[in-house]
């Protein structure tokens, strides 16, 4: 099947998603579907449903797609090829002045594979990093925003999580954009690797982008931002705000109650201003985290850039993912800007600061102390904490659940 139609700006003025069908008939194989269109600054984003709904999403990252019952291109689900009516989803994310031309080739049968690249060695780890913690409970360093080959990263699963672990982090959201094709196989990725991965879809749009975490089913971009909450919620996961501030990919959506998380720092932060803390305050101040948003290597954050810590009811190296929800829905965290930078953290009824030392901790009532040793400890308030360096640059965030 092959299929050619010109869009306009009007056209993505009337629905930014258009939809292309064809038939499958009983006992495919397989199918393989090529994309391409002749804009010079358009980005057309690539998605397919199957008769009974979602079957995978790769964006504008890829322009062939091929999917069969025991396998598919990252970002797309293998399974049962069902006879009937499919539809590629062609998203009109940006568009030419002028218009342009979007051409779509559809091959059912047996499809072909590119060889699998060998799967990345265990990386050697830095030494435990080791926060104070009460009885039972355990600081876990880690990550809540990256991305791998089955959305727009260049790393895939296991050349992922070995970066990830070698950068002494021991928990990685990885939050494919649109899709939940990676979750299946976080479970043998955290073995062989040796870092507890969490499973994530960043649910993305032209008006914002939000992570739901959890071993949940896909949650469908196309809804509204209240569908998208109540669905993460009603699963057994949560829903978080991703980078509010950092355009052209920031928060214009609406902003619905219920919304109890968000990533306050992301890696595209420039640490002398206090945008973000402005941002939540004025947003009703949720649970604070910090994603890298790593796709690749030289570009955005390395994984752990910033890192959130998260206290565990655990003492073991392995975390469940029941374990780390719990921990972000109960508000301890605490955000530092890499896995050896300082970090501001509550004990018991304290506030602690590790490796502080020459900076100043203001308190959420805006008490101001300089820290001149390595691990110091104040009454604690409930609120946010700012950590800053001599610069005026923030270093740590600690926060205290009220």
């Amino acid at each position: 099947m092959q299929y050619s139609k010109f869009f306009t700006l009007a056209d993505r003025a009337e629905s930014i998603y258009q939809y292309v069908p064809f038939d499958v008939p009983i006992n495919t194989k397989g199918i393989t579907l090529s994309m391409r269109h002749n804009g010079k600054f358009s980005v057309i984003d690539l998605g397919l449903f199957d008769p009974k709904g979602f079957r995978g999403w790769s964006g504008s990252e890829r322009d062939h797609v091929v999917i069969a019952s025991d396998k598919a291109t990252p970002g797309y689900l293998p399974g049962e090829i069902i006879a009937g009516t499919w539809f590629i989803s062609l998203g009109l994310h940006r568009v030419d002045e002028s218009g342009i031309t979007i051409e779509v080739n559809v091959e059912l049968g047996k499809p072909v594979f590119p060889q699998e690249p060998p799967q990345a060695p265990r990386p050697p780890r830095p030494p435990r990093r080791v926060l104070e913690a009460s009885i039972g409970h355990r600081w876990f360093p880690a990550d809540f925003h990256s991305h791998s080959t089955h959305s727009d990263g260049k790393l895939n699963l296991d050349e992922l999580a070995a970066l990830a672990a070698s950068r002494g982090l021991e928990v990685l959201a990885i939050t494919d954009h649109n899709t939940v094709s990676h979750h299946a196989h976080l479970s043998n990725v955290s073995q062989r690797i040796g870092i507890n991965l969490l499973a994530g879809q960043e649910v993305t749009t032209d008006t914002g982008h939000a992570n739901a975490f959890g071993a949940i089913d896909w949650v469908d971009y196309r809804q509204a931002t209240e569908k998208w909450l109540s669905d993460t919620q009603s699963r057994g996961g949560i829903l978080s705000i991703n980078h509010p501030l950092a355009a052209p990919c920031h928060w214009i959506r609406d902003y619905p109650e219920g919304i109890s998380l968000s990533e306050i720092w992301h890696s595209s932060w420039d640490k002398r201003t206090k945008d973000p803390i402005e941002w939540w305050e004025e947003h009703g101040r949720p649970i604070p985290i910090g994603g890298s948003d790593f796709h690749r290597l030289g570009s955005d954050g390395a994984p752990g850039d910033p890192t959130t810590w998260i206290l565990c009811d655990t003492e073991d190296d392995d975390v469940t993912q029941d374990q780390v929800l719990n921990a972000l829905s109960s508000g301890r965290v605490a955000i530092s800007a890499n896995p050896t930078a300082p970090v501001v953290f509550p004990i018991d009824d304290e506030i602690a600061v590790q490796d502080g030392e020459g900076c100043t901790l203001t308190t959420p009532s805006g008490r101001k102390f300089l820290i001149g040793k390595s691990f110091e400890s104040f009454a604690n308030e409930s609120g946010l904490y700012t950590l800053q360096d001599s610069r005026g640059e923030y270093q740590a965030l600690g926060y205290v659940a009220s």
